[in-house]
């Protein structure tokens, strides 16, 4: 069965002699209205401290899933700076609609129990980085070449696995799951912001905020332009471990790549201005976003846009969700 849940997070500060905070999660399930104290909902209070309202909705079966409400809006997509790429241009401003997307990349135990029902086949063959990008035999999503467990992201998987993978979780829930378009995902990272990064122009807070190149990449890159800091690991890590954006989603930067909808174009000459996908162009070539593991800084722009042949597997690639639409219990559509 299917229990959706609608998550409403506030945090309140009184000043007097010291500051107190004030957590309450209030959830609506099923039609019944509960009141959580803040010691009940630790998980949550990162994310309520960052933003006055997070509306969060949860899915039980097949397993559990979290989609945070990404609110109506416009904004200018592409790389204003002039430091990014040719293909981050022209600047253009979009006009979203409100969409729910997946708090976290879909997780190896999340593909587990796929794969479990389905008998899927997800190759045995990833490409993988040892001084240049190759592809090796004996690697895929259960062992990408380094350890996991069933809370790190899936990795190693393509662009058809992710859709296959969406069509299975479609059939057992009753919903209208999708990878998001490159628009969605842009705007989802950028939180409301401007800057580079969610968090401002500053690459030294990504060591709070991503896993991705630092310190102790140098192990396995030596010579990598990485960020100064050590987040404690080297491959991927579990999801959720970094602080969330503004809006609720972990892990928009770094740990791995994660693939979009859209066809792969090397301009925004003629994109879509609605926020849907870009489905013309080059589709046997697809998008994929937000950096991964081993990626420097620059890869980690909210601009940055990437691409890849949609059959390809890759020991840094994987994948989140999102679905369209608003409920008429959601006071931000």
């Amino acid at each position: 069965m299917v229990t959706d849940c609608f998550l409403y997070m506030y945090t309140a500060a009184r000043a007097q002699s010291n500051t107190v905070s004030i957590a309450v999660c209030i959830v609506f399930c099923s039609g019944l209205l509960l009141l959580t104290p803040a010691s009940h909902a630790d998980e949550h209070l990162k994310t309520a401290a960052q933003h006055d309202q997070i509306v969060a909705r949860f899915i039980s079966a097949p397993f559990p899933l979290e989609m945070v409400w990404i609110p109506k809006g416009r904004f200018q997509m592409g790389d204003s700076s002039g430091s990014g790429q040719a293909d981050e241009r022209p600047v253009r401003q979009v006009e979203m609609r409100g969409f729910w997307m997946m708090r976290t990349e879909v997780t190896r135990g999340m593909f587990a129990r796929f794969v479990e029902d389905t008998r899927h086949a997800a190759g045995d063959r990833c490409w993988v980085f040892a001084a240049g990008w190759t592809e090796r035999d004996g690697l895929g999503w259960r062992a990408p070449g380094f350890p996991q467990n069933d809370n790190h992201p899936v990795t190693c998987v393509n662009w058809h696995d992710a859709h296959a993978f969406i069509a299975w979780l479609n059939r057992k829930t009753g919903e209208t799951f999708r990878l998001p378009s490159e628009a969605e995902w842009e705007y989802a990272a950028r939180a409301g912001s401007e800057t580079v990064y969610y968090m401002g122009d500053q690459v030294a807070a990504l060591c709070t905020n991503a896993n991705a190149a630092d310190k102790r990449a140098l192990e396995h890159y030596p010579g990598f332009a990485v960020n100064d800091c050590d987040d404690g690991y080297v491959r991927t890590s579990p999801v959720a471990t970094f602080a969330a954006n503004p809006w609720g989603l972990y892990d928009i930067y770094g740990n791995t790549w994660e693939w979009v909808e859209d066809c792969w174009n090397s301009s925004y000459a003629s994109a879509p201005a609605d926020g849907s996908a870009f489905l013309e162009g080059d589709c046997s070539r697809r998008g994929f976003r937000g950096g991964g593991y081993g990626d420097i800084p620059y890869f980690l722009r909210s601009t940055l846009r990437n691409r890849g042949d949609a059959t390809h597997r890759k020991d840094d690639i994987g994948f989140r969700l999102v679905t369209s639409g608003a409920t008429a219990s959601n006071p931000r559509q």
